[in-house]
């Protein structure tokens, strides 16, 4: 069997806590989500926890580079910030780890988010976006060895602007159908502008959307419409984009794009997330189940037949009977022949429910999980 390289996904909110310049600081502030403080002190010890991360196999860490923290102000960079970042990116090549840098995970500076449209202003994302993308690019370029646009941009729309779940915090099926446009077309600019440079990873959302038992005379029609519109929205505008050079956004009209978009990316990062079960009301809920999970990693890995496919996922949800959480994560490293990347490995602070132990294979104290064996293969 062809080396499956192992990697693991470090969000900076989970680990060192919001910065005061994100969007999420407001959003915290206003009540709307548990304090994060300054997580869970990787600040001070990401020296530390990146020994711990290679010790136990890991090859490949995305890192995050948090854009609210290096930039709190519009034209103004903190020295600091960028310094400590540098040194990140060094000590895991040093550990003998290809660091890749992600550009967008959970926040976004207020002032690019709020104060100036984010990426559904045509100046902002045309404009401060790709400033930003150059400005990462120069700074750290010569110790990066590749590239993510945003974690999951379909999924960080819905979640803001469908669900309501995090900043702005809007429910307009409208207004999520050309975020997800938008979302994609500034990860298309930073693609065009860093191809060539180092490899480039393109972070979709995996996930089945199935369709919940009808509960009276003519729901189960309307659960299958309901079913084939949400599916299409998980799927159809990284697909599209990626395999042939369109953006197909459900309720949008297409977009064709300048040459195959597939073409600027080197692989696909594929975070497998609980199936959704959709109900004649059109509401959702989420399932963790392990076969469906498998199902929609090997789904994503058919769909990007072109592209090497690896799986991601963390732990949340998995309930712990002794053997449920090793083997849930063995089996999903078993569907991904091209690598995993495992999500947020130690556990932080939360958007739901703040620091309550979670996904991780490591806990808070950087105790290691039974988990850890079945991560090690």
């Amino acid at each position: 069997m062809a080396e499956r390289p192992l990697g693991a996904w470090l969000g900076s909110a989970p680990l060192e806590g919001v910065p005061e310049a994100a969007d999420w600081a407001r959003w915290i502030r206003s009540g709307r989500a548990p304090a994060a403080g300054d997580g869970v002190g990787f600040g001070d010890r990401w020296a530390e926890d990146l020994e711990l991360l290679a010790h136990h196999g890991v090859r490949e860490v995305a890192l995050e580079v948090p854009w609210a923290r290096v930039q709190p102000e519009p034209g103004r960079t903190d020295e600091i910030a960028w310094a400590t970042l540098r040194d990140r990116f060094v000590r895991a090549a040093e550990l003998g780890m290809t660091p890749w840098a992600v550009l967008v995970d959970t926040t976004l500076p207020g002032w690019f988010a709020d104060d100036e449209g984010g990426f559904a202003d045509d100046r902002a994302r045309g404009l401060l976006w790709p400033r930003h993308v150059d400005m990462v690019g120069e700074r750290l370029g010569d110790v990066v060895g590749g590239w993510v646009a945003q974690r999951e941009p379909v999924r960080r729309v819905v979640r803001s602007t469908l669900l309501g779940l995090a900043p702005p915090g809007r429910r307009d099926a409208e207004a999520t159908a050309t975020g997800i446009r938008d979302a994609l077309l500034a990860d298309i600019e930073a693609w065009r502008l860093l191809h060539g440079t180092a490899p480039i990873a393109a972070s979709v959302t995996a996930r089945l959307v199935v369709a919940a038992e009808a509960g009276g005379a003519g729901d189960e029609a309307t659960i299958a419409r309901n079913t084939r519109v949400d599916e299409r929205l998980w799927w159809a505008p990284s697909s599209s984009a990626l395999v042939d050079g369109r953006i197909e956004v459900p309720n949008l009209a297409e977009r064709t794009l300048d040459g195959p978009a597939g073409r600027l990316v080197d692989r696909v990062v594929a975070s497998v997330r609980p199936t959704l079960v959709v109900g004649a009301d059109g509401s959702w809920r989420s399932r963790v189940d392990r076969a469906e999970m498998v199902r929609a990693l090997r789904r994503a890995t058919e769909t990007f037949d072109e592209l090497p496919v690896v799986g991601s996922a963390d732990l949340a949800g998995v309930v712990d009977d002794g053997r449920n959480r090793p083997d849930h994560l063995a089996a999903l490293r078993e569907a991904s022949p091209a690598g995993w990347w495992q999500a947020d490995p130690i556990d932080g602070w939360r958007w739901e429910h703040g620091f309550r132990a979670g996904g991780g294979v490591f806990d808070a104290d950087r105790d290691a999980r039974p988990e850890v064996a079945a991560l090690r293969g």
